[in-house]
């Protein structure tokens, strides 16, 4: 089974915060079928770039990080964009559209 990271859960294991749940960091700890959508790092940056997070170490350092947790990187491709077209609209931010498809 696959499981996919959400950006929350994995600011709050960076981050230490104790609003992530113990099962939820154990997950972290042990799985090695976690992902990460690609979406999530792009709106991490906006959101550093806007004032809106401060992270306690370099963005630049959020690969090594998912590297070292074996978090695979989700990519967007053209496919699923096209996903897109006929998608209900059940959220308006693009962000979790394109990180849940």
């Amino acid at each position: 089974m696959k499981f996919l990271l959400d950006t929350h859960a994995f600011l709050w294991y960076l981050l230490g915060n104790p609003n992530l749940g113990s099962k939820a960091k154990e997950a972290i700890d042990t799985k090695t079928d976690l992902y990460f959508s690609i979406a999530s790092l792009w709106e991490l940056s906006i959101k550093i770039n806007i004032g809106k997070l401060q992270l306690n170490r370099p963005f630049e350092d959020l690969p090594k990080e998912l590297q070292y947790l074996n978090v695979q990187i989700l990519p967007i491709t053209f496919e699923d964009t096209e996903f897109y077209v006929s998608l209900p609209l059940h959220h308006r931010d693009p962000f979790v559209r394109v990180a849940c498809a």
